[in-house]
């Protein structure tokens, strides 16, 4: 399930693209469709290779990735040397911490930490939510379901004189 880096050529805007996706990890937001990296929901400041690495080893968090399958997915066509690699895997372990990038010796990287993957709109209407009970905010009156649950309030009977 590895994810290409995208292709910065222009594209037409009346093909049918897939909405958004959203990948959340520890406290990082990845929005491939933008291009960003958000951290506690600031952008987080990663340059585009990096970015790119960070595709292609979140695509494939299930397996170890190749260096050579690195190097294909993020300089295609491209002969770099092996320090470019580790400079931008040395980025992404200070961005998103040490335990996010695994080091298999004489294998390649692999990406280890947990990833929940959402459409954009329900990424955002989570993000709102969140915020709002942060804020300590309360929904006026109870829950659809609670409300029909409880009995119809009963009032006093009137008197008659």
């Amino acid at each position: 399930m590895a994810l290409p880096p995208p292709d910065r050529s222009s594209t037409s805007s009346t093909s049918l693209t897939p909405p958004p996706l959203v990948h959340r990890f520890d406290r990082f937001e990845l929005r491939p469709a933008e291009r960003r990296v958000l951290e506690e929901g600031e952008p987080a400041a990663l340059g585009a290779r990096a970015f790119d690495l960070l595709l292609v080893l979140l695509g494939a968090r299930d397996r170890v990735v190749g260096k050579e399958e690195l190097f294909a997915a993020v300089w295609p066509g491209l002969v770099v040397e092996e320090n470019n690699l580790a400079v931008q895997i040395s980025a992404l372990r200070r961005l998103l911490g040490g335990e996010a990038i695994a080091t298999v010796p004489g294998r390649g990287y692999r990406f280890t930490l947990a990833v929940q993957t959402e459409q954009a709109a329900q990424a955002a209407q989570a993000v709102k939510a969140a915020q709002a009970d942060q804020a300590g905010y309360v929904p006026e009156g109870p829950p659809a379901a609670a409300a029909a649950a409880q009995p119809a309030p009963t009032l006093p009977a009137a008197r008659s004189r």
